[in-house]
């Protein structure tokens, strides 16, 4: 086709042309330049695996082994000062919650030499399956024998859970005839 014949249309086919083969040209061009398109072998923080549920799980079970003697994980009661001796009998997949990016909440059931039963709650923390690790500090005895030690509440303000203590009521004794103390009736 000869384009210089009819001015108007060569110069329009030309023009459409032209941006067609800019527009191919740029996309090749540009496409590596995101960080949702790398080049190479560099991959970006989002394309990274993240750690699953799954993970997690398999992850406490296998933490609660490795630190297990015997099939007895120990742990230190914060509550009573005394060292529990523990077998794990099962982690709440069901519970196991993301928490914030990189850390997710965890339950798990164990039953104690003592004959109680135990639930433990801690947060394993990590980016991905071959980088967990549990948080140390946060490992606590939520309940035992299904009494809880205490609840959950969410902080907005600060973007976190936060632990809350259970108040028991204590039994009072009957009322003195007294309303208020130093006035008699």
């Amino acid at each position: 086709m000869n384009l210089s014949v009819i001015p108007g249309i060569g110069l329009s086919k030309g023009v459409v042309l032209s941006i067609m083969l800019a527009w191919s040209t740029s996309s090749v061009l540009f496409a590596a330049e995101h960080p949702e398109h790398p080049r190479g072998g560099y991959v970006a923080e989002e394309q990274k695996p993240r750690a699953t549920k799954e993970d997690v799980a398999k992850f406490a079970e296998e933490y609660v082994r490795k630190n297990s003697t015997e099939g007895v994980f120990k742990y230190l009661d914060k509550n009573t000062g005394k060292y529990l001796e523990l077998t794990l009998e099962k982690v709440h997949k069901d519970k196991l919650t993301p928490t914030k990016v990189d850390e997710f909440f965890v339950c798990a059931d164990f039953k104690g030499k003592d004959g109680n039963r135990y639930d433990l709650d801690f947060f394993v923390q990590g980016a991905d399956k071959s980088n967990l690790r549990v948080d140390k500090t946060s490992v606590a005895v939520h309940k035992v024998n299904g009494k809880e030690n205490y609840t959950w509440n969410y902080n907005k303000k600060k973007d976190l859970w936060e632990k809350k203590a259970i108040i028991i009521e204590k039994e009072y004794p009957e009322p003195t005839k007294r309303e208020h103390p130093g006035y008699p009736h």
